[in-house]
């Protein structure tokens, strides 16, 4: 393998990390869209049995575990001068993702098979086009800096961008086309404005990874560094991943943010019947609920920052996996007991907003750390296999997001058809039984994936000093 120049550290600039962060946009938007509004929309609204959703979301999760490690590979061994590793598939996937996602919530009246059809084939045509963009651009962040620190500071702009990005979803959604009217008793049974907030958030997520783009193409010429270097031909990529696999640090980050975004991936499908159902949120209300995770964004990033610092990311990750487990607990293990005010008292919301808050610190200082934890990741991985490979791993925390919709999706469709919950059914016709399994079904889920995230990040075997060693023998290897 030929010899390359050694790095010097790289200080990143406040404008290109702006830059990169709102690339998130268009894999916030997307997620949004599924986590939240996708299962609602089909099973409810449409009247798609939960088991066909279910099956179309498992064939979407098929296609992916080939197309997300496959494009790590592609990635990774790509070579440009004038568009590096990662940017021209950044560029090239923009527009497909944005048209995909509005056609999946745009629906003609096909009847029940051919509404299935539809739905299977565009979700797997949204996730196939944002691998293209999401792993060439994840790998990136981790490309953008060798500093311990920076790496950490880096994903957490990113997810500052994430959250204003979720929030925008929900609050475009509830205000303007999904409010409450005279017409629905809940703004969430309009089923007429569903397409026009897809594609109002399709061109707002792909305006920003279309900054992300052309805002870091000038730190192309800072990470072409191995573009004489050996390359993995793309028939290969399974036998990468398995030495990725033999790694301790990169399974311990995989399952422990597998576990926390299962966790996620429910919470997400249920969101709106918790909301509507559970708690009978206004479309104010909701939105209000919506804004939460922003306004603990600075102190939730600060906070990931600073105690990666001070303690080391493994121990800032069991942290912040307890407060995510208290935060998912609270609410419903509070309402099974009787603990909590009576429905439409405002110190319910109160209550709620304050356990939602805690949560959401929890989730977004796991989601920093875990990316961040990656990046170390990647040094240990070029130590082994004399090659840099960082499409690989991202590959991996790709996958898994898509895998978290769909064993999300999955259990939470189970669950509806376990407590045999009404479809098209306004709250005040829900019997109080059915809201009562309803709760026990969040509370349930909570302790399961919440105890096992925070048990994952114990393992983590990465600190400081071990990723200060291994990247001292890569300064060394790479010297002429």
């Amino acid at each position: 393998m030929a010899k390359v120049k050694s790095l010097k550290k790289r200080q990143v600039s406040i404008p290109t990390k702006i830059a990169y962060g709102m690339g998130q946009g268009i894999s916030s938007v997307k997620d949004m869209l599924f986590h939240f509004f996708f299962l609602f929309f089909f099973t409810n609204l449409l009247g798609v049995s939960e088991f066909l959703v279910v099956i179309a979301s498992s064939i979407a999760l098929v296609v992916d575990a080939v197309s997300d490690p496959l494009m790590g590979q592609i990635t990774d061994n790509y070579r440009s001068k004038k568009w590096g590793r990662r940017h021209i598939f950044m560029l090239y996937a923009i527009v497909p993702t944005g048209l995909f996602l509005t056609l999946l919530f745009s629906p003609p009246d096909l009847g029940t098979m051919g509404m299935f059809l539809w739905m299977t084939i565009f979700a797997v045509l949204v996730r196939l086009a944002l691998t293209v963009f999401r792993v060439p651009y994840y790998s990136l962040g981790a490309e953008l800096s060798d500093d311990y620190n920076e790496r950490t500071n880096i994903v957490s702009i990113r997810e500052i961008f994430n959250g204003l990005f979720n929030i925008s979803v929900f609050l475009i959604g509830f205000t303007i086309f999904l409010p409450d009217s005279p017409q629905f008793e809940d703004g969430m049974m309009n089923q007429a404005g569903y397409a026009p907030l897809a594609l109002t958030m399709a061109i707002i997520g792909c305006a920003g990874a279309l900054i992300a783009t052309f805002g870091t193409r000038h730190k192309i010429a800072d990470i072409t560094r191995y573009k004489d270097d050996e390359r993995a031909p793309w028939r290969d990529v399974f036998t990468e991943l398995k030495k990725a696999a033999k790694l301790k640090s990169f399974r311990v980050v995989t399952w422990s943010y597998s576990s926390m975004a299962v966790l996620y991936g429910i919470g997400g499908a249920l969101s709106f019947y918790y909301g509507v159902y559970l708690w009978q949120f206004s479309q104010d209300a909701k939105a209000l609920f919506a804004v939460i995770p922003v306004l603990i964004l600075l102190p939730a990033t600060l906070g990931a920052s600073v105690l990666a610092a001070k303690l080391d990311k493994r121990e800032a990750g069991f942290i912040f996996a307890i407060i995510f487990f208290l935060g998912s607990v609270i609410p419903f293990g509070a309402y099974l007991m009787g603990l909590l005010p009576p429905i439409g008292d405002p110190s319910l919301f109160l209550i709620l907003a304050l356990c939602h808050a805690f949560g959401s610190i929890g989730i977004t200082g796991i989601i920093i750390l875990c990316y961040s934890m990656l990046a170390d990741v990647a040094d240990e991985m070029e130590i082994m296999t004399s090659k840099r490979q960082e499409g690989i791993l991202y590959s991996a925390l790709s996958f898994i997001q898509k895998l978290t919709f769909t064993l999300g999706t999955g259990f939470a469709s189970f669950a509806l058809y376990a407590i045999k919950f009404p479809k098209q059914t306004d709250p005040s016709q829900v019997a109080q039984t059915t809201i009562t399994d309803l709760a026990m079904v969040g509370l349930g889920s909570a302790l399961v994936f919440g105890i096992l995230t925070i048990i994952c990040f114990r393992g983590y075997p990465l600190t400081r000093e071990k990723v200060a060693a291994i990247q001292a023998k890569l300064l060394a290897s790479r010297t002429p």
